[in-house]
């Protein structure tokens, strides 16, 4: 699905001039990308847990294999429409999806079968699942030459069909999401095809507002969760750490994946391309960790980039959490050297320490407001070491401190990273000395 309107045809007539090099942000690594077949280039998609993807491309909605081999046609209920979007719902039982030509939503079992007429609203651009029988729809009312726009947010009955105007803002249609606690975030932006810096916006509606109103809501009735964005295309928000990924898409010059944490603050970006980006997605991943930067695995992040160059082609890139990792050397004079990788680069890092005798290999988490600390320490036990070290340009620093044979295995040591505005975010793997 592409930002507020933007035809396919019209975006591959600028003919781009350059290949996508992803860059991965700090606290991040990029895990693997996959080029998607033609067929699929201009498609709406979304994956499933197993790691198939549920594919709609204006005519057939179909699943095909992470690598993009054709499995199962579900249905061709439409012929040569705008595309919108297409949702699996969290059972993976069905999917909706909507196109933009007439406006219809549709909903079709994963099974195949006959695709099912939901409703009409037209210019749906994103849906998010409230249950398996609800949904809200971000969908935008907009004059001919669309200049002048207002996005709609309603509550879909999947069942029925019945739907609710919940709250309006300005502009044309953009993302929306649900938090784990319930709010409502949707983003805002102008109806200028090349979108000023700073333009757009997140906006929270809260839970109560969104389950009793007064409705409809108006813009007047949001907080602004996230302001002087560069784009809003597609977003997703972590059901563990609460942190909301937004694709800051441009047509032209670097589109940002950011990361944006539970409070609303930047975090920084999980990568940038010179592609552009559209679909965000959060999917399970080994290990206990949240999806957030310098945190341990557990989760992990797909987005999707359609290059306009000719031929034009699409890919999807995985990326997931790098913890930043802390190593020590004895030195013949008795004194350690620790080293950190994989850190904020520019920033600095402080230590903590703990007593090895203490010390469980198996990490637990405390959550400390503003990020997740993963320590073998027991937490009352856990002390300032009072040091703290600067890092280079590439996220690595050491630090060299006096280490007789006495004291020598006795005690654990951690860094605290922080993110590029001196928020701690994470904390390093364990060494000793």
């Amino acid at each position: 699905m592409l930002c507020h309107f933007l035809r396919a045809a019209a975006l591959s007539a600028f003919a781009l001039p350059f290949a996508s090099a992803d860059v991965p942000g700090a606290g991040y690594g990029l895990d693997s990308t996959t080029l998607l077949p033609g067929f699929t280039t201009l498609a709406a998609h979304d994956t499933l847990s197993n790691g198939n993807r549920v594919v709609y491309d204006g005519s057939q909605i179909w699943i095909e294999s992470a690598s993009g081999t054709f499995l199962q046609l579900l249905d061709n209920p439409t012929s040569n429409q705008w595309l919108g979007f297409v949702e699996v719902d969290p059972t993976e039982t069905f999917a909706v999806f909507g196109e933009t030509t007439q406006g219809r939503l549709f909903r079709v079992p994963l099974t195949g079968g006959t695709s099912t007429p939901i409703t009409v609203l037209q210019n749906a651009y994103d849906l998010a699942f409230e249950s398996t029988t609800s949904a809200l729809v971000s969908a935008a009312v907009c004059d001919s030459g669309f200049t002048v726009c207002t996005n709609f947010l309603y509550r879909v009955d999947l069942v029925t069909g019945a739907t609710q105007v919940l709250a309006s803002v300005d502009g044309p249609s953009g993302p929306i999401a649900i938090t784990p606690n319930g709010d409502v975030l949707i983003g805002t932006l102008p109806t200028a095809f090349s979108i000023p810096p700073d333009s757009c916006s997140l906006l929270k509606f809260s839970a109560s507002q969104v389950a009793s109103g007064p409705f409809p809501l108006t813009e007047l009735d949001a907080v602004t969760f996230t302001p002087n964005l560069d784009g809003a295309a597609s977003m997703a928000v972590d059901s563990v750490t609460g942190h909301v990924f937004l694709a800051e898409s441009l047509v032209f010059g670097t589109s940002n994946l950011l990361e944006i944490d539970r409070f609303g603050a930047v975090v920084g970006p999980v990568a940038s391309t010179s592609d552009y980006l559209t679909k965000v997605e959060i999917l399970d991943a080994p290990g206990a960790g949240g999806l957030a930067a310098f945190q341990p695995a557990g989760r992990q992040l797909k987005y999707r980039t359609t290059n306009f160059s000719s031929p034009i082609s699409s890919t999807i890139t995985t990326v997931s959490p790098r913890r930043p990792v802390l190593t020590s050397v004895q030195n013949g004079n008795g004194t350690l050297t620790c080293t950190l990788t994989g850190g904020q680069p520019n920033s600095a890092a402080f230590v903590i320490s703990g007593t090895t005798s203490a010390y469980n290999p198996t990490e637990s988490p405390f959550a400390l407001g503003q990020y997740v600390l993963w320590t073998g320490m027991p937490y009352p036990n856990v002390r300032r070491a009072g040091i703290q070290f600067a890092l280079d340009a590439s996220g690595t620093g050491s630090f060299t401190f006096n280490n007789p044979a006495p004291i020598q295995g006795q005690f654990v040591l951690q860094a605290l990273v922080r993110d590029s505005s001196g928020v701690f975010r994470g904390a390093s793997t364990a060494a000793f000395n």
